[in-house]
């Protein structure tokens, strides 16, 4: 009940900057962790990133099969998208561009009730429409067909 589908208006320099943290969950993905032990690290060391991850290693001693663990994984890391990535990855409806790439509509789903909305909102404090504002559809449509999309 409280998820809008909004469109915002991002500069490129916005549009290819990382997204609010509160996005993640919505826009982010795991990847894989670049820090992830390997053979060269100590068992201490091993045993250390598989009680960061949260991952049970109980009974297991060998440093071959705490390895093994790792591996098993899976991607373990939180990854923050820029916005770029996040339309690309088809978490976002298909970006719009300006005629002159200055800005960049995006179309998602954001809620007002966890903040996500309140933290787009911000990306325009103190600045002049269009930059970084959240639109209406019938918003989005007309600066669309404006002279800022068209070059007209």
């Amino acid at each position: 009940m409280a998820h809008y589908e909004m469109y915002v208006c991002l500069k490129k320099a916005t549009y290819e900057s990382t997204t609010p943290s509160i996005l993640q969950p919505k826009l982010g993905w795991k990847v894989e962790d670049t820090n992830k032990p390997t053979n060269s690290n100590t068992v201490a060391e091993i045993k250390t990133w598989l009680d960061a991850a949260s991952i049970s290693y109980s009974g297991v001693t060998l440093k071959a099969d705490l390895l093994v663990l790792v591996d098993e994984s899976g991607p373990t890391v939180d990854y923050t998208p820029t916005w770029k990535e996040a339309a690309f990855k088809g978490k976002l409806g298909a970006p719009r561009a300006s005629h002159d790439g200055a800005f960049i509509i995006v179309k998602g789903e954001f809620s007002m009730r966890t903040g996500e909305l309140t933290a787009i909102t911000a990306l325009g404090a103190s600045q002049d429409y269009p930059n970084n504002s959240v639109l209406t559809k019938t918003e989005a449509q007309t600066l669309v067909n404006s002279n800022t999309f068209t070059g007209g």
